[in-house]
C-alpha cells in the first residue's frame, strides 16, 4: 500500500456522542459538522492520517432506502493515493444535520 499512514475500513471515533455534537451544531458550534467535505477533512486529519491540504471533492449524496439516513461520499486525493470517505447523518437528516464519518476505503 502506497499510503500506510491512512487508516481504512469502518471508522469509530471513541467517545463521539452524536446527540451532543448535533446539539452543539444547533447552537452554532463546530459548524464544519454540517458539511460532509469539511467533516471528512477535520475527522480525516485528526483521526485517519489524512492531511488538511489533501484534495477533498464532494462526490454524491443519497438517502439509504433501508435506514432512511442521508449518506455522502467525499473523494480524497492524498499523495499518490485516492480514498473514498463515506459519511452519514445519524441524528437529523438534511440541512442542519451533522455528518459523521462511517468508513474510508481506497478508490
Amino acid at each position: 500500500m502506497a499510503c500506510p499512514e491512512v487508516i481504512t475500513g469502518s471508522v469509530v471515533i471513541p467517545g463521539e456522542d452524536y446527540e451532543r455534537i448535533q446539539r452543539a451544531a444547533a447552537n452554532g458550534q463546530n459548524l464544519w459538522r454540517l458539511s460532509p467535505v469539511r467533516t471528512a477533512q477535520e475527522v480525516g486529519t485528526i483521526h485517519l492520517g489524512l492531511r488538511t491540504n489533501d484534495a477533498y471533492t464532494f462526490v454524491e449524496q443519497y438517502r439509504d432506502t433501508d435506514s432512511g439516513l442521508m449518506h455522502a461520499v467525499v473523494r480524497v486525493k492524498h499523495r499518490s493515493c485516492t480514498y473514498l470517505v463515506e459519511l452519514y447523518q445519524p441524528e437529523q437528516q438534511g440541512r442542519g444535520g451533522i455528518w459523521v464519518v462511517e468508513s474510508i476505503r481506497e478508490a
